[in-house]
């Protein structure tokens, strides 16, 4: 909750080694008023020291990344997975390719730098280490083609004669068995590691030799082919992959902004890490330079102007006087040589030895812990008001173990919902039918109200939707495409549509950003389903929110009574589930910091896809009726709407997609804080289920922007479901059939 009103908009634009520990430091000291957003192309970002030993084996893909979108959440910090391509710096705005530009009033940079490609063909045929944070999926294809080459043997070749080439091809040596691939290091003189003691390189060439490494001298590389190197001396050597691991420069876009850089396109700073054509702009690692201090671009520096960036930046807004950041001449280097092994330097010292290697993974293993390992801080503190006893009653209410306040706060999205319980008592009281407005029915499973007009019928829904994102662009498509999918579950065209949009108090300035954001991202769902916007309503409150209304004009097909009337379901008819099932589990997971950030992407892409299509390959399937499944889980809304048809069904436990990472958390006892509403649905007479308590929180969760469940003749089942793959719905799945019975059975 934002308890102060936002003055003030930081953007960190890329998730490097400062910026990081920024965040971390935020969480602890965060300056009231000002809100930060980190922007970054992907959810994981690596520890460049680390890289070797994954290449190597020696550690898996989570041990070197920080998970920016778990940070985030822990830190309170709002997070924005997109790639940034330009910077507006008159407007102050970030852009992007396809969402609207981010506002801000300061923003740091933290970047990185890209390859030098500019040698002829390196563009073409070789394949980058930079940016380190995709090197993975690079590397990973390029074992593919490794595995599934014909050739007997394969020849690699790795260019750098740094660090960071020497670590490379050590790791890809000990991972690589000598006969399927054959080795080479590139160096452009006689020794690597230029600029650092002569025992450091002739460590590294003893190395590399004693691993099989053929090391090629004086290889000043001209051309690049699309199957061998050229060399100034014109001597070729033929390659089937090569890796490009030279000098790194600075990307176009900050010279293109009208940021001051240096020759090789770094952004130029002061002492104080501030940009020195833009004092708004801050930058650091390797897209930054100082200019009367440069150093080289390593990760050790980084992490020392972490410190001093997140203290600058306060200072900043504050106006107060900035710190200098003071380059250390001399650092400690671990470079490890593949196997367990490691050369360490500082100074006149160098030593080889298997205990560096132990100490390089003690150090690497420590920094990382500070980002696997985070403090509970993310709790409700509500619920740490109440007197002991309340608070105990409370946490019972909620299957929370004792004290654990952050297990029991509330969920956003759909799990924020008042339960079916409640809300059935409640409505049984007070729904009433006015005069002059006659309510034909609702939808079987009441997703949406059918309402009888003067020569038309009128399929009307409403949702309302808390930040389940902290986007307000994404929160704005999420809100819209979920209040739509209740109309497309029964044959309807849809008309127009109007929201009652809730924004975070503020400036004028920070609203209008936040407003602007929220109503780009209901725009383009409506539009994409051709919906006008008809009007709406805002407020300022301390959270953000959208509730969306939805009209839509009732098909002739759909008409009750009409030539298209559907058919009563039968015994067999194939129950078929759209999307996968989870994603109430994995945002409360994110909220109790469990969740990984990428099983949080994955939700995200299957939250934003839209149900229509479904609906119409469903509907032309014959489908006999649908229900979108979101706050009552999958068996509440099944329940709702065999209720209201009179009938049954088994369900194959087996056969229902979940989401990835939903099942993990499900049995380390993450649960929806709507699980107590929800799981009541089992305790009805007419549902059987004997299944874990972990999978049956799954089938109760609370689905946001899930998918739809439909009632399908069993002879078209395969087609329809053919044709939902083909669609997009790569998960779609018969879940279950109706059955000749009126008990819903789980198995």
């Amino acid at each position: 909750m934002n308890s102060v009103p936002i003055v003030q908009d930081v953007c960190l634009l890329g998730g490097g080694h400062s910026h990081v520990l920024l965040i971390r430091r935020w969480a602890m000291q965060a300056l009231p008023g000002v809100r930060l957003t980190l922007v970054s192309s992907g959810s994981m970002t690596p520890y460049s020291g680390m890289l070797p030993g994954m290449i190597a084996g020696h550690y898996s893909v989570d041990d070197i990344h920080v998970d920016l979108r778990k940070l985030c959440t822990w830190a309170g910090v709002r997070f924005i997975e997109e790639t940034a391509i330009s910077l507006d710096l008159a407007r102050r705005e970030v852009g992007f390719e396809s969402r609207p530009e981010l506002a801000f009033d300061v923003v740091s940079l933290d970047t990185g730098s890209t390859p030098d490609l500019s040698v002829p063909g390196a563009m073409e045929y070789v394949t980058p280490v930079k940016p380190v944070h995709s090197f993975h999926a690079r590397w990973q294809q390029i074992r593919e083609r490794l595995d599934s080459s014909s050739e007997e043997r394969v020849s690699i070749g790795v260019v750098g004669s740094g660090a960071g080439g020497f670590e490379l091809v050590t790791a890809m040596r000990h991972v690589l068995d000598s006969e399927q691939a054959r080795l080479f290091w590139f160096l452009r003189k006689d020794m690597p590691l230029s600029g650092r003691p002569d025992r450091v390189g002739e460590l590294a060439l003893a190395a590399a030799r004693r691993a099989g490494i053929t090391v090629v001298t004086r290889f000043d590389v001209v051309q690049v082919k699309a199957d061998r190197l050229v060399a100034a001396d014109e001597r070729e050597v033929e390659l089937d992959e090569i890796l490009w691991c030279t000098g790194a420069v600075g990307p176009a876009w900050p010279a293109a902004a009208g940021l001051a850089v240096d020759s090789r396109g770094f952004v130029s700073t002061n002492a104080c890490l501030q940009s020195v054509s833009h004092d708004f702009v801050f930058a650091t690692g390797d897209i930054g330079t100082q200019r009367e201090t440069p150093s080289a671009k390593a990760g050790v520096f980084a992490v020392r102007q972490a410190p001093v960036l997140f203290e600058n930046i306060r200072q900043y807004l504050l106006g107060g006087k900035l710190e200098v950041y003071r380059p250390q001449k001399d650092f400690l280097s671990l470079m490890a040589t593949g196997e367990k092994r490691a050369i360490a330097n500082r100074g006149p010292l160098t030593i080889e030895a298997d205990w560096v290697w132990r100490w390089k993974d003690h150090i690497d293993r420590t920094f990382m812990g500070k980002f696997s390992e985070l403090p509970v801080m993310n709790v409700n503190p509500g619920i740490l008001k109440l007197p002991d006893a309340l608070r105990e009653r409370y946490l019972d209410a909620y299957g929370a173990r004792a004290g654990h306040a952050r297990a029991a706060m509330r969920c956003r999205g759909c799990g924020s919902k008042v339960g079916e319980p409640v809300l059935e008592r409640v409505l049984a009281d007070v729904r009433s039918h006015p005069a002059g407005i006659a309510a034909s029915k609702l939808s079987p499973a009441a997703d949406t109200a059918i309402l009888d007009l003067p020569g038309r019928t009128l399929v009307q829904s409403i949702d309302h939707l808390d930040a389940i994102v902290d986007d307000p662009y994404l929160l704005g498509r999420l809100a819209a495409m979920h209040a739509l999918s209740d109309v497309v579950t029964v044959d309807a065209q849809v008309h127009s549509a109007q929201v009652i949009a809730s924004v975070p108090s503020g400036t004028e300035v920070v609203v209008e950003r936040d407003l602007k954001l929220l109503m780009s991202g209901v725009s383009v769902a409506l539009e994409e389903e051709q919906c006008a916007l008809a009007g709406g309503h805002t407020v300022q409150s301390e959270t953000m929110s959208l509730g969306v209304v939805v009209n839509a004009v009732l098909n002739d097909s759909g008409r009750p009574g009409g030539a298209g009337r559907l058919p009563s379901v039968n015994a067999g008819d194939a129950l078929i589930l759209t999307q996968p099932l989870g994603i109430g589990t994995v945002f409360a997971g994110l909220m109790q910091g469990r969740t990984r950030g990428p099983d949080v992407g994955n939700a995200l892409q299957h939250m934003l896809k839209s149900n229509r299509s479904a609906a119409e390959i469903a509907r032309k399937a014959g489908a006999r009726y649908m229900t979108d499944v979101t706050g009552f889980g999958l068996l509440g809304h099944l329940h709702r709407l065999l209720d209201g048809l009179q009938a049954g069904a088994q369900l194959d436990s087996a056969r229902i997609p979940l989401m990835e990472g939903a099942l993990t958390l499900a049995e380390q006892g993450v649960r929806s804080s709507l699980w107590p509403e929800n799981r009541q649905v089992l305790e009805s007479p007419d549902v059987r289920a004997a299944l874990s308590t972990s999978m049956l929180s799954l089938l109760c969760d609370p689905q946001t922007g899930g998918g739809l469940l439909a009632i399908v003749p069993a002879s078209r089942q395969d087609d329809c479901l053919d044709q939902l793959h083909a669609a997009g719905y790569a998960d779609a799945a018969v879940i279950g059939v109706i059955a000749p019975t009126t008990t819903l059975s789980v198995s």
